[in-house]
C-alpha cells in the first residue's frame, strides 16, 4: 500500500522552482566572453608593468571584477537564474566588498614605517641598509 502510493508522487516537483527549463544556448555569447576575458588579462599584464602609483589596485580590482561578473553572469548562468540565486549572489559580493574595504582601509591608514617597502598608497620605497642603487628591489 504503501509502495504504489509514493511511487505514484516520485515524479512529482515538490517546490515549484525545481523545474529546469531547457533552453536553447548559442555559442556566440560564450565566444564572445572569453575573448572579452583574454582581453581583460592582457590589460591586467599590461597594467601590472606600468607604475600607476595609488591607482594600481584601483584598476586592479576593477578588472578582476569586471572578469569575475562575465564568469558568474554567462558561465554559471546567473543571467537566467531564479530570485533566490541571484540575492545570495549578491548578499556575497556585498560582504567580499565590506572585506576588502576595511582590508584596504587598514593597509592605507598604517603608521608610514609599518608599511613594507613597495606597497600601493604611494609609501615611498627606502633603500635597506647595506645595498647600493643597483642592488635595489624592482
Amino acid at each position: 500500500m504503501g509502495e504504489s502510493g509514493s511511487s505514484g508522487r516520485a515524479n512529482v516537483a515538490l517546490h515549484p522552482d525545481d523545474r529546469h527549463e531547457e533552453h536553447a544556448h548559442s555559442a556566440i555569447p560564450y565566444v564572445v566572453v572569453w575573448i572579452a576575458l583574454l582581453a581583460f588579462t592582457a590589460l591586467t599584464y599590461l597594467t601590472g608593468k606600468q607604475h600607476l602609483g595609488a591607482w594600481a589596485l584601483f584598476i586592479a580590482l576593477a578588472i578582476a571584477c569586471l572578469k569575475s561578473a562575465l564568469v558568474a553572469l554567462i558561465f554559471m548562468h546567473l543571467k537566467d537564474s531564479s530570485g533566490m540565486t541571484r540575492l545570495v549572489f549578491g548578499t556575497s559580493l556585498v560582504f567580499v566588498g565590506i572585506l576588502l574595504f576595511f582590508t584596504v582601509a587598514d593597509v592605507a591608514t598604517r603608521f608610514r614605517p609599518a608599511t613594507p617597502a613597495g606597497a600601493p598608497f604611494g609609501t615611498e620605497r627606502s633603500r635597506p641598509e647595506g645595498l647600493l642603487e643597483h642592488e635595489m628591489p624592482e
